[in-house]
């Protein structure tokens, strides 16, 4: 009896003393809750509760010793996950249910005549920005729904033909004459022969090796349309591993599992050479979603084949690179002619889900910001 006693108040001392007894690191990627401040108006709409709840549940004793067997039950056991935002597909594949949606045409649907207003206007900046003698290239990377549709669980069934606004966009992009690159279409390509993953089991972006061969083919594509050569990078060697790096699990480890799903996954390993007379590094500005971080926190493309006055605006909102000491710059803040100016290169990337916002307002903003020219 006093063995059961010190269990169940065990959990309770941790709690009450937490972080004091065992130093537990926190579960995946879940942020600390405040603790709810007591007012009449949250406790007649019913919000404090929910909170206080959420906030005790989450300083409960040893939850992240007993989290992660209860989620593994869940996963292995009865094949369901421990979010609602993460699927679990065929063959230990994990899906976020954002891509999932835009694949499955369950996400708000544009216009055709919407898109066609939005790729002209976004023609008419390329075409401003080249008279500037800058470059303009927009980019989509690829959704991994619709790189494995045949890994989709059997529940889902896409409402007429899928990806319908991926393309709807698509057409309009290559019409109108864009520097424009079709990853999506460009991994389906190389899916039948790739060596190596294109998308780790555990993760909803591209893989390390999907990221240095996209790269490779989107700055061979800037070269040959801004007309320079960027400093040359080489591959040196290739690391085989069944430990995930970077953003190959960001998904699997939401999911809080004791054995995350992973195959043998290949890394790899660059070399990035100085600047040679000819050729030259370009102030890049980068406007895209959470794709874009690859290009410098994966692997360190901006900081060694761009200037280092580069930046990265994610989702046209913050300015997210070079890393900020405090809270983000808001793009909204900045002066937009001033930062076109700045720049010798606008690439847009943005993921197939998210073209359902196309570009966030960007070309249209940057179009109205530039001075007409004599």
């Amino acid at each position: 009896l006093l063995g059961l006693l010190v269990l169940v108040l065990l959990p309770a001392v941790q709690t009450a003393l937490y972080m004091k007894i065992f130093r537990l690191p926190p579960v995946g990627y879940e942020a600390p809750r405040r603790r709810p401040i007591f007012g009449w108006a949250g406790l007649l709409a019913d919000t404090f509760q929910d909170s206080l709840e959420q906030y005790a549940t989450q300083k409960l004793g040893f939850r992240y010793w007993l989290i992660r067997p209860r989620n593994q039950v869940q996963y292995s056991l009865f094949r369901q996950s421990s979010t609602p935002e993460i699927v679990l597909g065929q063959q230990h594949q994990l899906f976020e249910r954002g891509p999932l949606q835009g694949y499955l045409n369950r996400q708000r649907q544009p216009s055709a005549a919407d898109v066609q207003a939005q790729v002209h206007t976004l023609r008419a900046l390329q075409d401003s920005l080249a008279r500037r003698s800058k470059l303009l290239v927009f980019a989509i990377a690829p959704a991994k729904p619709s790189y494995f549709p045949e890994l989709l669980p059997d529940s889902c069934h896409p409402v007429g033909p899928p990806a319908r606004n991926y393309r709807l966009y698509t057409q309009a992009l290559r019409s109108s004459g864009l520097n424009f690159v079709d990853f999506s279409a460009l991994f389906k390509a190389w899916k039948p022969t790739t060596p190596h993953p294109l998308f780790a089991p555990g993760g909803t972006h591209w893989s390390g090796y999907g990221v240095v061969r996209a790269a490779d083919s989107l700055f061979r594509f800037m070269e040959q349309r801004g007309r320079f050569r960027l400093p040359r990078v080489r591959q040196t060697g290739l690391e085989i591993s069944r430990r995930p790096r970077s953003t190959d699990d960001d998904l699997a480890r939401v999911l809080n599992l004791l054995v995350a799903p992973t195959v043998p996954l290949a890394y790899p390993t660059l070399a990035f050479d100085a600047p040679q007379p000819g050729q030259t590094q370009p102030r890049l500005l980068l406007v895209g979603d959470s794709f874009g971080y690859s290009l410098f926190e994966f692997y360190p493309y901006l900081q060694h084949l761009f200037a280092p006055a580069s930046h990265f605006w994610y989702y046209n909102q913050e300015v997210t690179y070079p890393q900020p000491q405090g809270p983000a710059p808001r793009v909204a803040d900045l002066n937009l002619r001033e930062q076109l100016a700045a720049h010798d290169v606008v690439l847009l990337l943005f993921t197939e889900h998210n073209l359902v916002d196309f570009d966030r307002g960007f070309s249209s903003t940057a179009l109205q910001a530039l001075p007409p020219q004599h």
